[in-house]
């Protein structure tokens, strides 16, 4: 990490980079030892060094203190929408349309307020010094001193992604290519039309229905499946998720009887009658930035920063204005169309699970949360688990693994106990160890990407360490003589992981899409770097299974670490934990004993959890 070589002297001049600034911009700007250059991002950091531009790091002028702080700031910012002037103006059907966009906006709320925090700390050091910045950072920076000048062609950061990234593979090679979010849209749309005329169901169902909203067709195989031996019509949909995307999802789709929903069922004569209510809409969002309401909630420390956050906040809200009341259309279509006596979600901040959510608790039909991955069962993690939909908020019941997922729902979540169902997980239950398929070639790293939507996963120092540490665990593996195998987390490798691993370790297999289960079956022993499902893979699968958190954020230490199920280590004590692993028998056995007494608690039921779900949904629902 490039840093000042000891100039203590106050800068003549300082220049603000992030990602989105034009590298090749400052570089006349560097006229003497006077210069200070602060990156603010990883990926600027990155390009300066391969430059060979000197220059500092944001965090390092920030503290842990500071940190918390600013990290609450963001939660407490998420929750705007509840002002009652959004409320008023905002909504449509009902629906408070900006909290639809509440999943989307925490990674982008983040970045601004580390970005604010640690430029006002910077400012307080050197008030007398020129600014040189574009985008977010000249945003903010203005509202700091006058004594600024742009930085040409800086473009100004989103908060969401309008890319969508696919994979495939030709034959041994994975392969990543991003297409635009509305082309991937019709995609799905037409292969779902041609999948519902191939299976000659095409959108048709009779009879009462349970709704499968934005369920994984693969994770759930075993509950679409279960659904036709007991005889209960089913109907998928998915706007964000496709029904079936490969030959496994087809089967699944073809052998449960389930019927697709497409958009086919909104003629668009019924969408044109609400031209006025969006343009109304789309009229108030114009009004937000010079109000004054907003702008005291987006207050720290007596300045706000509306004018970097609401700009973002009108784009993103009113260029999706007509396809957000398309969407909510289309929905109050399928209640009335479709005979709908129980729905099924497995979270409630989607855009899609808030809509359907909204209109079954209107007409009264129950709502099913399942839960759907391991969570952190500690108070410590509770403001994360809110924003990520831990908690049951607005669903009828919640579908808890077992013990251990309904305490925290009780405990921390304050959710009433009589709404919370032990019925296992239909996402393990045809998850089964085969001893025949236990061969046991290779160590498999699974990796857990940094939080994005923490500032401490922002936070360039351990960006550079979780990489560092990923290439030591290569390091000591292949010092072992054993095989590696690392499967990439399919979010974005913004730390360009493949890239890194293939160059230095020519032998490591880098696998970034695709099922890690058929992995964790062949594997010896599995590594995860940090907290994750796979952890639960694993254990089912009878594998050794070892965490090394790589970055901390100061979230307790969940249960499934307290049962001494899953080995919780540092990187220095992976050598020789692994070569015990190995060479050890009755420790490993010791280990995976402790692990099937973890899965016990863990889950009331498993195996048969989606006979009981559907048999729950029979017995209350009908």
């Amino acid at each position: 990490m490039t840093g000042t070589n000891g100039k203590n002297k106050t800068p003549k001049k300082i220049i603000l980079v992030d990602n989105f600034t034009q590298i090749n911009e400052i570089g006349n700007l560097i006229s003497d030892n006077s210069t200070k250059i602060i990156t603010f991002d990883y990926e600027s950091h990155q390009e300066l060094l391969e430059k060979n531009i000197e220059h500092e790091i944001s965090e390092i002028y920030s503290d842990e203190e500071n940190v918390e702080k600013i990290q609450k700031n963001c939660y407490e910012f998420l929750e705007w929408h509840n002002l009652d002037i959004i409320k008023k103006n905002a909504s449509f059907f009902g629906i408070n349309i900006p909290k639809l966009y509440a999943d989307q906006l925490i990674s982008g709320i983040v970045k601004i307020l580390k970005k604010f925090s640690e430029l006002k700390l910077i400012f307080n050091k050197y008030s007398n010094s020129i600014y040189f910045a574009s985008g977010d950072l000249l945003l903010i920076i203005s509202l700091f001193t006058e004594l600024i000048s742009e930085i040409p062609n800086g473009k100004n950061e989103e908060f969401y992604f309008d890319k969508i990234k696919l994979g495939t593979k030709i034959g041994k090679k994975d392969l990543t290519f991003s297409i635009s979010a509305s082309s991937y849209k019709n995609i799905k749309n037409f292969g779902e039309k041609l999948l519902g005329i191939r299976l000659n169901k095409n959108d048709k169902s009779s009879g009462k229905s349970t709704l499968l909203v934005e369920l994984n067709t693969k994770f759930f195989d075993s509950f679409f499946l279960e659904s036709k031996r007991l005889n209960k019509n089913t109907l998928y949909y998915g706007r964000r998720r496709p029904a079936a995307w490969d030959l496994k999802s087809y089967n699944i789709i073809k052998n449960s009887d389930c019927a697709i929903i497409t958009s086919d069922i909104l003629n668009n004569k019924e969408f044109k009658k609400y031209k006025k209510e969006i343009l109304e809409i789309q009229d108030f969002l114009k009004t937000l930035t010079n109000n004054i309401e907003l702008n005291n909630f987006f207050m720290i420390d007596g300045i706000s920063i509306s004018p970097v956050i609401i700009p973002k906040i009108k784009h993103l809200i009113a260029s999706r204005i007509e396809k957000t009341v398309f969407e909510i259309i289309l929905a109050e279509q399928v209640f009335k169309k479709f005979l709908i006596d129980s729905v099924v979600v497995v979270s409630e901040i989607g855009m899609t699970e808030q809509i359907i959510i909204h209109f079954a608790n209107k007409m009264k039909i129950p709502v099913l949360h399942l839960q759907e991955g391991l969570h952190y069962d500690t108070l410590e993690a509770f403001e994360n688990s809110k924003s990520q939909g831990v908690f049951l908020e607005y669903a009828y019941r919640y579908i808890a693994w077992g013990k251990f997922s309904k305490e925290n729902e009780i405990s921390f979540g304050k959710v009433d106990p009589e709404k919370v169902v032990e019925l296992g997980s239909p996402r393990f239950s045809n998850l089964n160890f085969k001893e025949e398929e236990n061969n046991e070639e290779f160590v498999l790293l699974a990796t857990m990407p940094p939080q994005i939507d923490e500032i401490k996963g922002l936070d360039v120092r351990n960006l550079e360490i979780y990489l560092n540490s990923v290439i030591k665990i290569c390091e000591i593996v292949l010092k072992q003589k054993k095989k590696l195998v690392i499967k990439l987390h399919p979010t974005s490798d913004i730390l360009s992981i493949s890239k890194h691993i293939t160059k230095k370790f020519p032998t490591v297999q880098v696998i970034s899409k695709g099922d890690i289960n058929p992995l964790i079956r062949k594997c010896s022993s599995l590594i995860v770097t940090g907290f994750s499902t796979v952890i639960i893979q694993g254990q089912i699968l009878q594998k050794p299974v070892i965490s090394i958190p790589l970055i901390d954020y100061n979230w307790g230490e969940p249960s499934v670490f307290k049962e001494n199920s899953c080995l919780l280590i540092n990187l220095e004590q992976l050598d020789k934990t692994l070569e015990k692993i190995s060479t050890d028998t009755v420790y490993k056995n010791e280990l995976i004993s402790n692990s099937n007494n973890f899965l016990t608690k863990c889950f009331k039921y498993r195996k048969e959890s989606s006979q009981l779900i559907w048999d729950y949904i029979k017995n209350n629902f009908h």
